[in-house]
């Protein structure tokens, strides 16, 4: 029993840790694993299949600019569940995630999240883990209050489409920082992180220091949580803070909040590329800043003879996985939403 408990070991440190210095070479296994020891992640991004347990032992994700812009350290396919005891050390560089865990799967258990910062804070939002899954559990990862760069820092956790998202912000006092900025015209209080907030009240400061209360609702009723200012943009040299009531009657501060305008800016890849006919499933991903792009997407596989192997909609996920043939060869994948196009080729030998 002790020897296959040390197999189990050898094979994940070997899955996870094996990495080139080529920028398209992401490790792959297509396995579980359940994890009770001390195991670190290298300098480059590891791609891994099959469900992953962790269980007392820790994980270690490394901190360096891998893979042009991305900073994500492992791309776990599969479900993760974090047991008593279990940690995941990440780093973060200033306002940028290093060590990013993302889940294409759903995240239960109780996991401890570790940070070191290794600069500066400004006390910006940054995401640690993002779980594509409906069903994650909000406590699957904690963290307790730490003090970074004289900033008191907590983890929080919000929703975007399908995804859950948990990351690091700086606590403000007497209020809660929960406003999100959704496309250029959009701001929506977050309630998804336990509270139950039944009625809203909005207000905005201008440029000039003037507040004016600008919207009130209740919950399911004139959109009460959302403040959007239709085909125009929000100004970004305003404030805007909320008043929030919850179903017990108590009355909460939201933290002002300061729109920014963003330009269109959408990148889309596909990896492991190349890739093997053995472990053939390809993840599409799609960084943009417009929601209604992830919402509206389509990819559409073709071999090389122009025969259709597959049609999937991202459904609002950034992260889509396409399981191709066992069959080496060249694959286009084309992807589609409103005016965006983009052609991508994946070699599988």
């Amino acid at each position: 029993m002790k020897w296959n408990k040390h197999i189990k070991h050898i094979l994940l440190f070997a899955g996870l840790i094996f990495a080139t210095a080529n920028q398209a070479a992401w490790t792959q296994r297509a396995m579980g694993f359940f994890m009770s020891d001390n195991i670190t992640i290298g300098e480059s991004p590891t791609l891994h299949h099959g469900d992953l347990t962790i269980s007392g032992g820790a994980l270690f994700l490394g901190c360096k600019r891998a893979y042009g812009a991305r900073n994500m350290m492992l791309f776990q396919i599969g479900n993760y569940e974090g047991e008593a005891g279990a940690e995941i050390h990440l780093s973060i560089l200033g306002a940028l995630n290093c060590g990013f865990l993302n889940i294409v799967g759903t995240a239960t258990g109780r996991t401890e999240l570790v940070i070191e910062m290794l600069g500066e804070w400004d006390g910006s939002r940054v995401d640690l883990v993002r779980a594509h899954n409906e069903g994650s559990d909000i406590a699957a990862f904690t963290k307790e209050e730490s003090v970074y760069s004289n900033r008191i820092a907590y983890l929080g956790s919000r929703v975007e489409g399908n995804d859950r998202i948990w990351f690091l912000a700086e606590r403000q006092e007497d209020c809660l920082p929960l406003i999100v900025q959704k496309q250029n015209n959009t701001l929506v209080i977050d309630n998804s992180g336990g509270y139950n907030f039944v009625h809203y009240t909005w207000f905005r400061t201008d440029e000039f220091g003037i507040e004016t209360q600008i919207h009130q609702g209740s919950h399911g009723i004139g959109l009460g949580g959302v403040f959007n200012v239709g085909r125009q943009s929000l100004n970004p040299l305003h404030t805007y803070r909320a008043i929030v009531v919850d179903q017990h009657g108590n009355r909460h501060n939201i933290c002002p909040f300061r729109p920014t305008i963003f330009v269109p800016n959408t990148t889309i890849m596909a990896y492991p590329n190349p890739t093997t006919t053995n472990n053939s499933t390809v993840v599409v991903d799609v960084e943009t800043n417009d929601e209604e792009l992830l919402i509206n997407g389509i990819i559409t596989v073709f071999n090389v003879l122009g025969h259709q192997i597959t049609q999937v909609r991202t459904n609002g996920h950034r992260v889509t996985p396409i399981q191709l043939p066992q069959v080496a060869g060249t694959y286009v994948f084309y992807f589609t939403s409103g005016q965006v196009r983009e052609v991508l080729k994946i070699v599988v030998h």
